[in-house]
């Protein structure tokens, strides 16, 4: 084994991330990006001789310094990273997804020969997580990704991209018509509140589903935010132009991201119910309010 690649769990581009290391004979270890540390934490009190990488997730700038004789590379592209920029085997990328970034590294340190195929997977997943023009080639392969898991996915593109199989075209037909229904159920049960020029959304999922789909809708229509909370308490929000997500996320939620879209946790004395989606708009409203 070459070493540990700590990177983005229940993610597309993290789990393309994944493939590139194991097909470069790294361990992958998933987690949430507020989590790294203590994944670094538990590997490096193992063998020390192996390497250890970060792909599409990094560290707080004020920790960074306490690991970085341990860290081979960091690779990221989220906003939160930037405090890193500069750093001895630091690369962050806003314009790259962080499977990408991954990838050129692997390549350029000889790990992996390049293909068409990979090229193609790569691309896929970052106009997807970018949310570029012709990202819907993503889009339906992180609807398979959500449905049959990462096993899946590491055993039909191990090598880069491969067409999907007569079971997987229907499959992913069916997994469409469930998201529409999804969406219908969804916009209809929205929270709405304005803030001066602004009209922010949040919406308490008691299911899985689309949140780059939903949120895009709303953000057509003319809002500037939107919203999710999840019952393990997780949120991720999704913004236009006028609000930087991560800048949002990281000062209300301890959490961060991209500009157009971000995670974070729910504070524990907010509601894991649809009950707290009021309190953590208000949140989001006073905060822009001071800004």
């Amino acid at each position: 084994m070459r070493g540990y690649l700590i990177t983005h769990q229940d993610c597309l581009d993290g789990a393309t991330a994944a493939l590139v290391g194991l097909a470069c004979d790294l361990q992958p270890h998933f987690v949430e990006p507020d989590r790294a540390l203590v994944a670094l934490s538990s590997l490096a009190a193992g063998d020390p001789a192996l390497p250890i990488y970060l792909a599409d997730v990094s560290l707080e700038a004020e920790v960074f310094s306490d690991w970085k004789a341990r860290i081979s590379a960091i690779l990221d592209h989220h906003a939160t990273a930037l405090s890193l920029a500069g750093q001895d085997n630091v690369t962050v990328d806003l314009g790259r997804a962080g499977s990408h970034l991954f990838y050129d590294y692997a390549v350029a340190s000889g790990w992996l020969t390049p293909s068409p195929a990979w090229d193609r997977l790569v691309g896929m997943v970052e106009r997807y997580d970018l949310w570029q023009p012709r990202h819907e080639f993503g889009q339906d392969l992180e609807r398979l990704f959500r449905h049959f898991g990462f096993s899946w996915y590491h055993q039909r593109f191990a090598h880069g991209w491969v067409p999907y199989q007569a079971l997987e075209a229907d499959q992913l037909a069916l997994l469409i018509e469930q998201e529409a229904h999804f969406l219908r159920r969804n916009l209809a049960r929205i929270h709405h509140v304005s803030t001066g020029s602004l009209d922010l959304a949040g919406l308490f999922m008691d299911e899985e589903g689309s949140v780059n789909e939903m949120s895009h809708r709303l953000l057509e229509k003319g809002y500037a935010l939107v919203m999710a909370a999840r019952p393990d308490g997780r949120l991720s929000v999704r913004t236009d132009h006028r609000i930087d997500a991560s800048e949002l996320m990281s000062a209300l939620f301890k959490g961060g991201g991209h500009r157009r879209a971000a995670g974070g946790r729910r504070p524990q004395e907010i509601s894991s119910s649809e009950d707290g989606i009021d309190p953590l708009l208000a949140r989001i409203t006073n905060h822009l309010q001071r800004i």
